[in-house]
């Protein structure tokens, strides 16, 4: 059973978080209207306006309830009802005090589902909140995913509609290896038949998460392959630095072992430049079955409006 102080010791944690980071916390003078505190998001120590409210629930008996993927929480109906209309974003805040562990889960309608008697949300396992994650908070104000997502395929038809006509696409990305949080900047490009096209996607950060699994959520469209020939051609160089040796008195270059020895053909993805902090990897892009069934769906999207131009209803004509 929580006690009082239990209670407490979530808004705490929050305040000590969020304290530690520069973000505005205020806590609720009101708890029992399913609202805690809120927090306001801060850019260059100044207050953005962006506040997001926050209802906490702390102590071991909610986690009880859990699957393979997440938390399961049951929140009142009355509160449900209240959150579903605030005039911002709600979040909901597990702490479990054993580990001192803050899970979050925004509150809409996808994450709220009904039950015969009441509401359930599940809340995943990998949605910490910590100094390292806290800035994922600021997505609750983007678009609703659907929107992003569908929004996300139209901007990058271009790149499935060239690897459809033939060209070779790439992308780029880097692992640093030497750090706990996972994080990558990605580059699409392709020397196309009308120039050279690039497309950079700024670092991002995916605590628990691989390379791997960003890359995939940032190009859902494709699937990829190692490019073999661009790691023959950097092997090759490094042949020369690691293999070569110069006789002055001959003129003459002569390596200590033939270059097929040297070169092992990678069976999986592999960096094609190792660093000390970073590892490069370099794909080609292929259509997986989403970006052949978009470019189905572009053909429609992208003809010509001529009905959308000529016709009009009704209401057009008062």
């Amino acid at each position: 059973m929580n006690t009082p102080r239990t209670s407490r010791l979530g808004l705490s944690e929050l305040s000590l978080l969020f304290s530690s980071v520069g973000w505005l916390f205020r806590e609720q003078l009101f708890e029992d209207i399913g609202i805690d505190a809120q927090v306001e998001i801060l850019e260059n120590n100044l207050p953005t306006g962006k506040i997001i409210a926050i209802q906490v629930k702390s102590g071991e008996s909610y986690f009880v309830e859990q699957n393979e993927n997440g938390i399961i929480y049951r929140p009142d109906v009355k509160h449900v009802e209240y959150w579903l209309k605030y005039s911002i974003p709600v979040i909901i805040v597990l702490y479990n005090p054993c580990d001192k562990m803050l899970l979050w889960v925004p509150v809409h309608q996808d994450t709220i589902k009904k039950t015969e008697v009441n509401y359930k949300i599940e809340i995943s396992k990998e949605a910490i909140l910590n100094k390292e994650t806290y800035l994922v908070l600021r997505n609750v104000f983007k678009l609703n995913y659907q929107e992003n997502r569908m929004m996300k395929l139209l901007l990058d038809y271009p790149w499935m509609k060239m690897i459809k006509e033939g060209e070779v696409v790439y992308a780029e990305f880097e692992d640093w290896i030497n750090k706990s949080l996972t994080r990558t900047s990605i580059k699409i490009y392709c020397h196309s038949r009308n120039g050279y096209k690039e497309f950079y996607i700024p670092q991002h950060y995916a605590p628990r998460h691989s390379i791997f699994d960003i890359v995939q959520n940032f190009i859902p469209w494709a699937d990829y392959e190692m490019d073999i020939d661009g790691y023959r051609e950097h092997k090759e160089e490094e042949y020369e630095y690691l293999c070569s040796r110069y006789d002055r008195e001959d003129d003459m270059t002569y390596y200590t072992e033939p270059f097929e020895d040297f070169y092992e053909e990678p069976e999986d993805i592999v960096p094609i430049e190792e660093g000390d902090e970073i590892d490069l990897y370099r794909v080609v892009l292929k259509l997986n079955d989403i970006g052949e069934s978009f470019l189905i769906i572009a053909k429609y999207i992208y003809n010509e409006p001529i009905f959308e131009f000529t016709t009009f209803s009704v209401n057009d004509m008062f």
